[in-house]
């Protein structure tokens, strides 16, 4: 028997019965009609995806689209040029400064949500220190979709760091100081240089932040309210309130292709990036 069989035959096992067989048992539910004393009866039906195109759920289901993009993006924009900095940075720097960064994934989802409410509810940190000195409480933020995005910004930001600052810590120095020597100001450094040789790692932390944005239940629960709910929030009321499981794993399979969609989406972004640097 070849010795890949013996190294990958523990791990495919595994993933077989872990994953692919679940996710089968997902999709066959999602076509069952849904029977209120047993949960589902094994009728196929189309009822359950066609019901994900009533106005409320495609709205939900837009909203989750909106705040995962929105959230993977402030994240690339704060995250590449913290990873930027770690990369550089003297080893003695980067252990306290990684420690910071990692810190708030040490912490519960709860806590951390439960603290930006703390500071940006109506009564709140931001708004008592702001009446305090006169100009009043000015910020409304919670129950919004920028406080969904905060916090989750909060969450995912070390998931975009990491794996960014791995791919630049791989870039020579020798090649910014060469591509400063050509002419090469700072943004056609970051354009031609930076981004296309740190493509892997972005989209690594783009694919991370992304999923993990649009799969949350707890953060839009507390900071969003019922307004601003998404899938998360959707497939858990119907798994354990309705107790429709074939509605709540259509959800959960749409979910699901959305995530695939997006990880097909990074990889050919990130091959058009790395092309991108056999013209440095």
């Amino acid at each position: 028997m070849p010795a890949w069989v013996w190294l990958l035959g523990p791990y495919l096992t595994v993933l077989a019965g872990m994953l692919l067989l679940p996710l089968v048992y997902l999709a066959v539910i999602s076509v069952f009609t849904h029977d209120p004393k047993a949960f589902w009866k094994p009728i196929l039906t189309d009822v359950n995806y066609l019901r994900l195109l009533d106005p409320y759920y495609a709205n939900v289901l837009l909203r989750t689209l909106r705040i995962g993009l929105v959230t993977t993006l402030v994240c690339a924009v704060i995250g590449f040029p913290l990873a930027y900095w770690l990369a550089r940075c003297s080893p003695r720097v980067v252990a306290g400064a990684l420690f910071l960064v990692v810190m708030p994934m040490m912490v519960s989802t709860v806590i951390r949500s439960f603290g930006w409410m703390v500071l940006l509810g109506r009564n709140g940190m931001i708004n008592t220190v702001s009446d305090a000195i006169g100009l009043g409480s000015w910020l409304s933020v919670m129950n919004t979709e920028t406080a969904v995005v905060t916090a989750l910004v909060h969450i995912c930001l070390p998931l975009m760091v990491l794996p960014t600052m791995a791919a630049i810590e791989k870039i020579p120095v020798s090649l910014e100081e060469a591509a400063a020597n050509l002419g090469a100001g700072a943004l056609p450094l970051l354009r031609r240089v930076l981004i296309p040789l740190a493509a892997p790692g972005l989209v690594s932390g783009a694919l991370l932040v992304f999923v993990v944005a649009i799969s949350v239940v707890v953060t839009p629960a507390l900071m969003g309210g019922r307004a601003n709910r998404m899938l998360g929030n959707e497939i858990y009321d119907l798994v354990m309130t309705a107790l429709n499981w074939p509605f709540a794993a259509a959800m959960a399979i749409v979910l699901i292709v959305l995530v695939l969609v997006f990880l097909g989406f990074s990889l050919w972004v990130g091959n058009i990036l790395s092309r991108r640097t056999g013209r440095i």
